[in-house]
């Protein structure tokens, strides 16, 4: 058995890690540690490792295979999929170094590491079908997140898994019965079925509009901390592994009609997260519904792949993770130092005041998200907003209410958080000044990163559009 492969090194080595984690999850302090340093030193290893998977040390040469066989199936990391290998370990990192700090379970380094290693094993295990069976078991491991300790599972942890399960033999039944059709091309009646159940298997998974319900509800009983983790590694694992099926199967790619269906299920999505985001009262839910527009622009992207969607995609990657990260940290930070608000608008009421650098960056991230330009995800969001107008002015009018409404609801957020409360406005007052020096600096640091990828994308962007190098028939070289 030929242990120098890359699966060995981002599937195996963590994995082995996490069972090492396991035997000591009783010190939480140990265990992120132990989970930040293994996850670093696997992104850097990931980066620094050259695309010919070949390296001389000290004199030797070695040659690494980019595929692990195991029970006659093999697990394949190329060299182009590295890229991707260590925006995902570099995830893990983000959120277990600054975890420590939130009142999450004693088991987040351990499930997130795993978590971390199943996703790149979804991209790496051929043939494709095994993937749904991975997934499924993530969505198990997830739940173990998602359910506070001691606590009955809420009815939003109930619907995720049930959504999350039914998509399962979705994709396992269009895969049996697409089996071969590349042979039968004059088959199109499987081809259509087949296209029908994947499309509705990946609907269920990302909880495309309107199968997306359980998302808000599943965000107002869960931590934002393992919220955001959970959905962050699972959007962007979910994205390329779509685009892996896209890029494998002419026929599901050749199809007539399924990038415009893509559009449209792209732009109603966006839609409806940016109605129902300006309708909110409750601050938990607001990320689900971030989550629910990024979803959107993604499908979108997707749909619009040969008029840059593509590269719209590639470069949202970094930003949108950098945003959600900022949401998440300042929203359980202020749960942390403010236990008395309970998620309702109204506990939020003069909230600047008391907590400036906090109440800014919850703005500061949302308005990324939004597309404000000289923020981060405005480059990638400018090419799609372009793309739609140029292709057809039917989107136009449903794009500018979504934008309207999530516009909306961020000024309805300021106009809460500068109002000062009148009952509680001499309380407020003598409690200034609990923002830490070191919260202040992350907060202005992530703020700062967002505003030098939006000025400067070709510097802090353009680097990231390496992960579409994987799907060349997709995205054919030029």
């Amino acid at each position: 058995m030929n242990l120098l492969t890359t699966p060995s090194i981002w599937i195996f080595l963590p994995i082995l890690l996490t069972s090492v984690l396991v035997l000591v999850h009783r010190l939480p302090k140990l265990s992120v540690w132990i989970a930040c340093l293994g996850s670093l030193l696997l992104a850097l290893a990931a980066f620094i490792f050259p695309q010919s998977l070949e390296f001389n040390l000290l004199g030797r040469k070695f040659l690494f295979d980019d595929t692990f066989l195991i029970f006659n199936r093999g697990l394949t990391l190329t060299g182009s999929q590295l890229k991707t290998v260590a925006m995902l370990y570099l995830f893990s990192f983000l959120w277990n170094i600054a975890g420590l700090h939130f009142s999450v379970s004693r088991w987040f380094p351990t499930i997130s590491l795993a978590i971390t290693a199943l996703w790149i094993t979804t991209l790496a295990v051929k043939p494709f079908l095994y993937a749904a069976v991975i997934v499924e078991l993530i969505v198990l491991l997830s739940t173990l997140l998602l359910t506070p300790r001691g606590k009955q599972a809420g009815s939003g942890v109930m619907r995720y898994l049930v959504s999350q399960t039914v998509a399962l033999p979705l994709i396992l039944l269009s895969g049996w019965m697409v089996t071969g059709i590349e042979t039968a091309l004059s088959a199109s009646p499987l081809i259509l079925r087949g296209t029908v159940l994947i499309l509705l298997g990946f609907s269920l998974w990302l909880a495309i509009f309107p199968l997306h319900t359980w998302l808000p509800m599943l965000a107002d009983e869960t931590h934002p901390w393992v919220f955001s983790f959970v959905f962050l590694m699972q959007q962007s694992s979910l994205w390329l592994l779509l685009l892996e099926f896209l890029d494998q199967f002419a026929w599901l790619r050749n199809l007539t009609g399924i990038f415009p269906m893509m559009q449209w299920a792209g732009v109603l999505t966006v839609l409806a997260g940016g109605v129902l985001i300006s309708l909110q009262t409750r601050i938990n839910r607001i990320l689900a519904y971030l989550i629910l527009i990024e979803t959107g622009y993604s499908v979108l992207a997707v749909g619009l792949i040969n008029q840059g969607g593509g590269y719209a995609l590639a470069l949202s990657f970094i930003p949108r993770v950098l945003a959600y990260w900022q949401w998440a940290y300042t929203l359980s930070s202020v749960q942390q130092i403010a236990p008395e608000i309970d998620g309702s608008f109204p506990s939020l009421r003069g909230l600047f005041s008391r907590l400036p650098f906090h109440s800014m960056s919850l703005i500061i991230s949302l308005l990324s998200l939004l597309g404000l330009p000289a923020l981060g995800l405005f480059p990638a969001k400018r090419i799609l907003w372009n793309s739609i107008a140029d292709l057809t002015f039917h989107y136009t009018p449903l794009f500018a209410l979504a934008v309207a409404g999530m516009a909306l609801f961020i000024l309805r957020m300021m106009h809460t958080l500068l109002t000062p409360d009148p009952e509680t406005a001499s309380s407020s007052l003598l409690t200034a000044g609990e923002e830490s020096a070191w919260q202040i600096f992350i907060l202005c640091f992530f703020t700062l990163l967002s505003l030098l990828m939006g000025i400067f994308p070709h510097l802090f962007l353009n680097p990231f559009l390496g992960l579409l190098e994987p799907f060349i028939h997709l995205l054919p070289p030029g």
